[in-house]
């Protein structure tokens, strides 16, 4: 259940809107189904309301004010329809009128009115309308007129914060109260649990203004979310802040940097624009405009953070703004696209080790996911493939936004950093199976996400995360070749065979999870299981050939040192005593050769 709230200044103007036809004649059948004792029980048995009557009942609604002459004044919450944003308008302005919306998901469908009269007094109660809290009662209506335009069930509730005793409704806090309100309402009466609100999560949504002007340029995309895939790309393909301004233009994004105030030489934020042509206007948006996990401090724990990388930074953000060109698309072999797939596959296995009731290790899952997925969609060609992926990495990105985090820095796997990277730079083109495997193993990796949620309890974002993955997979699996869908299939289950032959994953008891989109191959004969250390060889040589950071080779570099000596202290203990393979011929003594004489 969804709770909008603005506030106003005429009560009659209100009514006789709710009341009415509405703005496309929207309305069917207004009547009263919860309010004040004298207002429920004068209207409340009226099928439908005229404007008569909605004048009346604003004029109950108001009693309160008009007796003690308590007249509040302050600023105002309203929306624009224009740009479909909610703003303030700062006042001196009359204020007496607390305008709530309640709306259900379109897929829950209509309660009765009785139910919505024991919601509406709940949540008036919980907002201290009423006289429960020992305090003098507001007057306040609940006025029901059909299905909203997405086809949910609604209500607004109007109420007068003035008081029977000329007091004011304290409205400090207001928004948050009502959350949690309907938080209570949800699962004290079976309705569809927002998980998102549950869980401290907030994505940003397109307003008005800018699905106006997508439909004007005829895009199904607009500016905001097309920005928010490449900006969600370079960000989980980067290793360093430099990186991550160098791979944005890369990806047609202009970048500007937002000093601090009175300094030139600190960096506290960016905005992003789409490259325009010569004469067009250009749509600013800041990173915490995109997603709220996109801003300048968020991503900033993906990196280390050095002095000397902070100056690097600040000059790369000058560079920027003054138009370095972006580096050219690096040639790609096959080899770098297998290692990625394989080293995604494992990191995938590696998915369960997560804690699913650990917060910012499931949001720090999510955003890295969410970025690989974006990767994906940004090089895709136009089609239905990447819509697939647009709504696989939209619903896992409106999940990795939380409205909280830690400052702890917490760097992005190197598996994920190369493949997205690999993804983001590569031109993709019908029939090219080595990045449609790429893309593959990324889905998957949203898919085990989704169980991780599942077990967290929130079933309807596992739901739709797997929905979306699931969807995306099936479609890209069976444009592939039988030949590639069969090597896919084999290397998922190689990379699977590898982490579950681990040392580690042997004295952890754990095992890859199962595929449930693809058959795997015949086990017998057993093909040669892929190593982690081979993995990560393939990654080290694959990104030395298209260029990385020191950092990061060094990490590569390490987790390749640390398999191998893994390898070697677990060889003497699982390597079993086998018998000579080499059968020894009986050797044979020269004959005598017989001279001439004899």
């Amino acid at each position: 259940m969804i709770a909008a709230i603005v506030d106003g200044g005429n009560t009659t103007g209100l009514l006789q809107y709710l009341v009415g036809p509405g703005r496309a004649n929207e309305h069917e059948c207004p009547h009263v189904v919860a309010g004040s004792g004298v207002i429920a029980r004068r209207w409340g048995a009226w099928e439908s309301l005229s404007p008569a009557q909605g004048y009346e009942i604003a004029r109950f609604v108001d009693q309160f004010m008009s007796e003690t002459g308590t007249r509040p004044l302050g600023s105002q919450r309203v929306f624009n329809q224009e740009t479909g944003k909610r703003e303030t308008l700062s006042g001196p302005v009359a204020n007496h009128v607390w305008h709530c919306s309640l709306s259900l998901h379109p897929d829950e469908g209509p309660l009765s009115d009785e139910k919505w009269q024991a919601i509406a007094t709940d949540l008036m109660t919980a907002m201290g309308f009423t006289d429960a809290d020992s305090k003098a009662p507001c007057r306040w209506v609940a006025v029901r007129h059909g299905a909203a335009k997405n086809g949910g069930d609604h209500i607004h509730i109007v109420a007068n914060t003035v008081r029977e005793d000329g007091t004011k409704w304290n409205r400090w806090q207001d928004q948050p109260k009502v959350q949690k309100a309907c938080n209570a309402i949800e699962h004290r009466y079976g309705l569809r649990i927002v998980e998102a609100r549950e869980h401290a999560r907030g994505a940003r949504a397109d307003s008005a203004a800018d699905l106006r002007a997508s439909a004007r340029r005829g895009q199904s995309r607009t500016d905001r979310d097309a920005l928010e895939k490449r900006v969600r790309a370079a960000a989980t393909s980067a290793n360093s802040e430099v990186d991550f301004i160098l791979r944005l233009r890369e990806l047609g994004v202009r970048a500007r940097p937002r000093f601090a105030k009175g300094r030139t030489d600190v960096v506290v934020g960016y905005s992003v624009a789409l490259r325009t042509r010569r004469g067009e206007r250009s749509q600013w948006y800041g990173g915490g405009r995109l997603a709220r996990d996109l801003t300048l401090a968020r991503v900033r724990t993906r990196w280390p953070d050095t002095p000397v990388m902070a100056q690097q930074a600040v000059d790369a953000w000058r560079e920027a703004w003054r138009g370095r060109p972006p580096r050219g698309p690096a040639a790609i072999s096959t080899a770098q696209w297998r290692a990625r797939t394989e080293a995604l596959e494992v990191w995938r296995s590696r998915l369960a080790g997560i804690d699913p009731m650990d917060a910012q290790a499931m949001a720090d899952a999510t955003t890295d996911i969410a970025g690989v997925l974006s990767a994906a969609a940004v090089s895709w060609p136009e089609g239905p493939e990447r819509d697939m992926l647009d709504r696989a990495a939209h619903t896992v990105g409106c999940v990795a936004q939380t409205k909280t985090r830690t400052a702890q820095r917490r760097p992005t796997g190197d598996a994920l950093v190369l493949a997205a990277g690999l993804l983001s730079t590569a031109h993709m083109r019908p029939g090219f199976s080595s990045g449609v495997m790429v893309a593959l193993s990324a889905l998957r990796l949203a898919d085990a996400l989704g169980d991780l949620y599942a077990q967290a309890r929130q079933t309807q974002t596992a739901r739709d995360m797997s929905q979306t993955a699931r969807g995306a997979f099936i479609h890209l699996h069976a444009g592939l070749a039988p030949l590639d869908a069969a090597a896919y299939a084999r290397l998922a289950w190689q990379a699977g065979r590898a982490q579950a032959d681990s040392p580690v994953a042997r004295s952890t008891r754990d095992k890859p999870a199962p595929n449930p989109w693809i058959t795997t191959p015949d086990p017998a004969p057993e093909p040669e299981p892929v190593s982690v250390v081979a993995v990560a060889s393939a990654a080290e040589q694959a990104a030395t050939e298209a260029g990385m950071s020191p950092q990061q080779f060094d990490r590569i570099r390490r987790m390749n040192a640390l398999g191998k000596a893994e390898k070697t202290s677990a060889g003497a203990s699982h390597r079993p005593v086998a018998s000579p393979t080499t059968v020894r011929r009986p050797v044979q003594e020269p004959k005598p050769r017989r001279g001439r004489g004899m």
